[in-house]
């Protein structure tokens, strides 16, 4: 009966290496540790600065989506008398001021958006620790612009644009921008 068992366990282990497609020892004393996971060699190990760059990029796309969301919210609402906590939270510098007027002036003649805006990209496009740049295709061609009386007074286009973030206190901020209309985002 002893034998019986003996042969049962080899036929199990046999089994068990044939399955797995991993090759077994007749050394039968204890579990054989798993292998420790490689990493291919064409993909090199992420220095200090790129996982710092990476993460810089990842922080200032977050900043400048939730800049765009609020702002596009605050333009469908009917503009604001000053910027919302989210817009200072997230911008400053010209970017700040030229959006803040915009939004004044919406409120001030009664104008609001229909529509969604559209990214079509955000893509690096420059890093320094303190300062980078984001390379951004805006899809505004649904969107409309209404007077106080809800006649269209502007239609939304495509447009590739520059932004750039500072780092202000710790976090990204978007700062400057520059653009152009395009005919398409590739």
């Amino acid at each position: 009966m002893g034998m019986a068992r003996v042969g049962r366990g080899l036929l199990t282990a046999a089994l068990l290496c044939l399955l797995t497609a991993q090759g077994c020892s007749a050394d039968l004393t204890g579990p054989s540790p798993s292998p420790s996971p490689t990493t291919p060699a064409q993909t090199p190990t992420e220095s200090a600065q790129e996982r710092q760059e990476r993460l810089d990029y990842a922080a200032a796309e977050k900043a400048y989506r939730t800049f765009r969301a609020d702002f596009n919210r605050i333009l469908r609402a009917g503009g604001a008398v000053r910027p919302s906590t989210t817009m200072t939270r997230t911008a400053s510098g010209s970017y700040l001021k030229e959006t803040s007027e915009v939004i004044g002036a919406y409120k001030g003649l009664g104008n609001r958006q229909v529509g969604d805006e559209k990214i079509g990209y955000i893509r690096p496009s420059g890093y320094s620790p303190d300062e980078l740049n984001l390379s951004v295709c805006e899809d505004t061609r649904s969107v409309h612009t209404l007077d106080s009386h809800q006649t269209v007074i502007g239609r939304g286009d495509l447009r590739v644009i520059t932004v750039t973030l500072k780092k202000d206190g710790g976090t990204w901020k978007l700062w400057t921008g520059s653009g152009k209309k395009v005919a398409s985002c590739d």
